[in-house]
């Protein structure tokens, strides 16, 4: 687990604990109540982060047994028989051009934020979640980089290893490992920033890009591209080919030649896990490759009215 991860659980734990607990002790009973309470107002992945945040603020404090209860703590809003509802998943732009990228970028150049253009270009080019750029290497041509969703069982999350096949982006994008180390802005001083200019140059749109929208664009690039199905989950930090099903679309794939991101020669695509095709969530992955067709998006984002 990353060290910033580590930092970001605990405070998690610990706001909520102010704000939740109301004052009562730090007791597995305590803590699954509260958190059971809390569910309508979290959207079930922040539910699943948060308890994971809890179980390990728990196990940090030396009980690794009431830590293993509070991970079997099941979300009630998302059970079959359940009558809670789900709380809506704030709208967010899955893609973005590229004419409003370079307009973003130029606009990012600005003084005062580089931390936010840095984070731009690392998450066009690399598609790394936002929570590895901090931890990203250069060595010559390739970029090492950590992976952010690595837990205990070794089952998820991935380190890998890319180039790009452009020099010229090459050197950009190790540019910009430097520049977003150097300012050591937090991730979330950068989110916010992101937003706020985001909002400054297309006040009229309703949802805005976030770091996320640019590695779903990569993602949506890389399902255009007819690459394998492994080596597209090994170049977006997933041990298994299921796990892409989550980024990208490829009908709203950049049209050309772009420069993609590939794994270095001494990558090893063979620990990512092949999941079937007759998978569901495989599904859009495997027609990639076989340039299938598909039903068509039920949201458009790649552009918007400004």
């Amino acid at each position: 687990m990353l060290e910033s991860t580590k930092q970001r659980y605990l405070k998690l734990a610990a706001n909520f604990y102010r704000t939740r607990m109301n004052g009562a002790a730090l007791s597995t009973s305590n803590i699954r109540s509260a958190l059971i309470n809390a569910a309508p107002s979290y959207r079930p992945d922040y539910f699943r982060v948060l308890k994971n945040a809890l179980a390990f603020d728990v196990r940090e404090r030396g009980y690794s047994a009431a830590a293993e209860k509070i991970l079997k703590i099941q979300n009630p809003t998302t059970q079959p028989e359940s009558t809670l509802p789900v709380k809506a998943k704030r709208p967010s732009a899955k893609a973005l051009s590229e004419d409003d990228f370079r307009t973003l970028c130029c606009h990012l150049g600005e003084p005062g934020k580089a931390h936010v253009f840095a984070a731009v270009i690392l998450a066009w080019h690399l598609g790394v979640r936002p929570s590895e750029m901090h931890q990203i290497r250069v060595e010559g041509e390739h970029f090492y980089i950590t992976g952010a969703k690595k837990d205990d069982t070794g089952i998820r999350g991935a380190d890998r290893i890319l180039m790009l096949p452009d020099p010229d982006d090459s050197s950009l994008v190790a540019d910009a490992v430097d520049l977003y180390n150097s300012t050591r802005r937090s991730l979330g001083a950068t989110r916010d920033t992101l937003r706020e200019q985001c909002r400054l140059l297309w006040p009229r749109r309703k949802v805005q890009p976030t770091l996320k929208s640019l590695r779903h664009q990569l993602g949506s690039n890389l399902k255009a591209s007819g690459l394998a199905p492994e080596t597209m989950a090994y170049i977006m930090g997933h041990q298994s080919t299921r796990s892409i099903e989550r980024y990208g679309d490829k009908r709203l794939a950049h049209k050309g030649n772009r420069s993609l991101p590939s794994p270095a020669p001494r990558a090893d695509t063979s620990k990512v896990r092949v999941r079937s095709s007759g998978k569901p969530a495989w599904h859009s992955a495997v027609t990639a490759t076989k340039n299938e067709p598909l039903p068509p998006p039920t949201q458009q984002t790649k552009r918007h009215s400004t």
